[in-house]
């Protein structure tokens, strides 16, 4: 029997960069150079065959806007979909009521024209690749009302630090959430995914307004994990939590190692995001890159290693770049040293000869800054 599934990216309790995400959202920000982190639950949804999605937006709609737009470069045929950004305008400045349940409740009239038989419920920050239709098939034929889904890590003492780690019964079924404060190096976190039938959201919903007005949904799924039937299912392969700027450094530069891209990237899975019409990287006289991503119109005249470059990133003669990321629209002026360092579009580094922190403390310039 054929459902209809509502895919929903909860961009809501999301963790932030510091001074990298004072106006942007995590699920807007940057990624590879040429995605943003939205893009992976999107493409998660698209593949899984999940076309009608929802975006919970807590703040900075302007960037997530910009982005995603009317959605038509995830969804092109509105026929047999809708794309959707949800935003609580009344509680915005109100950050306890603003909440996904709240956003939820004002946007009821999204989830009544859709008319889901299913939910699949997934934050931005955490990226990973998930068949949500095999999923949600298991998730029916096991008789469970909701299903999260959870990865087991080792490193907690430094990694996922906020998340929140679960318990689980010999049964399967989620005890416990508590979150992750580092005090154990191994463990169970959940990765903010939730499968449930509709009826079981409309009153997961009705039970948070009716407990405390500034209840979220995880919220509401801690509250009652001691008596409802949670089930934990495990997702074996890459997941990573970017809840950082050192995360967003590490990471980011992590998937630049061929076999740890191909546990995320594969051409059966692809990756959808917004295009741009621009020319290929050019790379000029004395001009080299190793090991690194370059997005296009770049212009690289200096030397890039293990480095990631957004689009129309210009490196002038005798710069290097090492273990770097930096935006769109960037220039790195002649003969300037960047190392362990973050850039973000439309900087300028051109009078500081060197730019350098450490894996665990990046160097951050803003947006637009010259230095």
């Amino acid at each position: 029997m054929a459902v209809k599934v509502l895919g929903l990216v909860d961009c809501f309790n999301s963790p932030e960069f510091g001074p990298m995400t004072k106006h942007r959202a995590i699920a807007s920000t940057s990624f590879l150079g040429r995605y943003a982190f939205i893009d992976f639950q999107l493409s998660n949804f698209l593949n899984s065959n999940i076309p009608y999605i929802g975006i919970l937006c807590q703040k900075h709609i302007r960037s997530l806007s910009r982005h995603v737009g009317s959605g038509n470069s995830w969804i092109n045929n509105t026929k047999i979909g809708q794309f959707q950004i949800l935003y609580d305008e009344p509680n915005v400045s109100n950050p306890g009521y603003n909440t996904d349940v709240a956003d939820l409740f004002e946007n009821k009239w999204f989830l009544n024209a859709v008319k889901p038989d299913y939910v699949v419920i997934a934050p931005p920050y955490m990226v990973y690749r998930a068949d949500f239709q095999a999923l949600l098939n298991d998730h029916i034929n096991s008789g469970s009302r909701i299903s999260l889904l959870y990865t087991h890590q080792k490193g907690l003492k430094k990694n996922f630090i906020g998340a929140k780690k679960i318990y689980i019964s010999d049964r399967g079924k989620v005890t416990r959430i508590e979150i992750n404060r580092g005090e154990m190096d191994e463990g169970d976190i959940s990765m903010g995914t939730f499968i449930m039938d509709y009826p079981m959201l409309e009153s997961l919903l009705e039970y948070a307004q009716g407990t405390s007005s500034f209840f979220s949904i995880s919220d509401t799924l801690n509250h009652i994990s001691p008596s409802v039937l949670i089930k934990a299912v495990r997702h074996e392969g890459y997941v990573r939590s970017f809840d950082s700027l050192s995360n967003y450094l590490k990471s980011s530069l992590e998937l630049l190692n061929e076999e740890t891209y191909s546990t995320l990237f594969s051409e059966d899975w692809p990756i959808y995001t917004k295009s741009y019409d621009t020319a290929p990287v050019l790379y000029k006289k004395g001009g080299s890159a190793t090991n690194s991503y370059i997005a296009n119109g770049s212009i690289i005249e200096g030397t890039v290693i293990n480095s990631i470059l957004g689009r129309g990133v210009r490196v002038k003669k005798g710069a290097v770049l090492k273990n770097a990321i930096i935006g769109s629209d960037a220039s790195i002026s002649e003969n300037i040293h960047i190392e362990n360092a973050i850039v973000d579009k439309e900087a300028q580094v051109i009078h500081v000869k060197e730019v350098v922190g450490t894996a665990d403390n990046p160097l951050y310039i803003a947006q637009g800054d010259i230095v």
